[in-house]
């Protein structure tokens, strides 16, 4: 049974890598009037680059097939580069976008570039990543302090309830991390026995995240560690290479945050005891439905909160969670 289930896995990851390569091949122009007058909608992702992003724009892709709507997608190549992101949005504006989809490097820093691109007339939904402007049409994405009490409860469960524990994240700038970061010392607040030892910024580079880690995990001192919450895909990779290569993965429990490929494998094989999954489809799907609804006047929800669940090596078999897994396989 194990080994059907191991050859199913498997199947996914390969139709889901072989799709995401197709997303990701696919080539990006200037945005163009449209012939037919199709409403034009751009989507800014963080970064061009990573299956959580190419896992969005699939979804938005399926929506402005169902809807009619000339969807553009671009970003910066690395998901710090605000100033790249800041460009993008003026750029776009500018070439006479009918809608943007942003989902914001920087939660400060981009505000006054969706404040112009609206009173230009460009409705501005927000995807993933909250952005200080009262002047978004929606939000779509999950609530990120929940998703750290989540994630935080279950470590709690692995570690039974006491022991040092490392948080992983990208920047202390980072909204989305930071929301997770409070969400996991609230939950932790009401069980004495659990203890932040190190909180550690690594940025969007895996190969930083492992170095942070393996330091941390070699170091021991004052005392060694009992597990690491990782906020965000990067910082989960590269915490479970490091307990992989120092030989803690086991000992050393980690609970991760998404579901990219590696992150997958590393489940599968016991590095990672537990990962909270988004669902990144539905995300680039409501975004563009959305926007479309914002650029036509009509009336849209301010928030819309989607799904998020707690998966171990067992759990991610159930149909449920493969449908969330891999929505574009089923």
């Amino acid at each position: 049974m194990m080994r059907l289930r191991r050859n199913a896995m498997r199947l996914g990851l390969a139709a889901w890598a072989a799709a995401l390569m197709l997303t990701a091949c696919s080539r990006q122009v200037e945005l163009q009037p449209a012939p037919d007058e199709r409403k034009q909608v751009v989507l800014l992702a963080k970064s061009k680059n990573g299956d959580y992003w190419n896992t969005i724009k699939m979804g938005a892709e399926a929506a402005a097939k169902e809807f009619g709507v000339q969807l553009t997608f671009d970003g910066a190549d690395e998901e710090d580069d605000v100033a790249r992101q800041q460009e993008l949005v003026r750029q776009y504006v500018a070439y006479g976008a009918d809608a943007i989809v942003l989902a914001a490097s920087d939660y400060g820093k981009l505000a006054e570039d969706v404040d112009n691109a609206v009173r230009k007339g460009v409705p501005v939904v927000a995807v993933d990543s909250e952005v200080a402007s009262n002047r978004i049409s929606s939000f779509i994405g999950i609530d990120n302090y929940k998703a750290g009490r989540e994630a935080a409860d279950k470590l709690k469960e692995l570690a039974g309830s006491k022991g040092r524990f490392v948080i992983l994240g990208s920047s202390p700038d980072d909204r989305n991390d930071e929301q997770r970061k409070k969400g996991i010392v609230d939950e932790w607040s009401a069980a004495p026995g659990m203890s932040v030892a190190r909180t550690l910024y690594c940025g969007p580079s895996v190969s930083a995240c492992e170095s942070q880690v393996r330091s941390v995990v070699e170091d021991r001192a004052p005392a060694p560690v009992d597990g690491i919450l990782a906020l965000n895909a990067a910082a989960s990779v590269g915490a479970a290479e490091a307990l992989r290569q120092t030989g803690t993965d086991g000992r050393i429990k980690l609970v991760a945050f998404e579901n990219s490929l590696e992150e997958l494998e590393w489940l599968q094989e016991g590095v990672i005891q537990a990962t909270l999954i988004q669902n990144p489809f539905t995300m680039g799907y409501l975004s563009v439905k959305t926007a479309l609804a914002a650029a036509a006047h009509q009336k849209v929800d301010r928030r819309i909160d989607t799904e998020t669940r707690v998966i171990d090596s067992e759990s991610m078999f159930w149909s449920d969670n493969q449908k969330m897994l891999f929505p574009f396989v089923q």
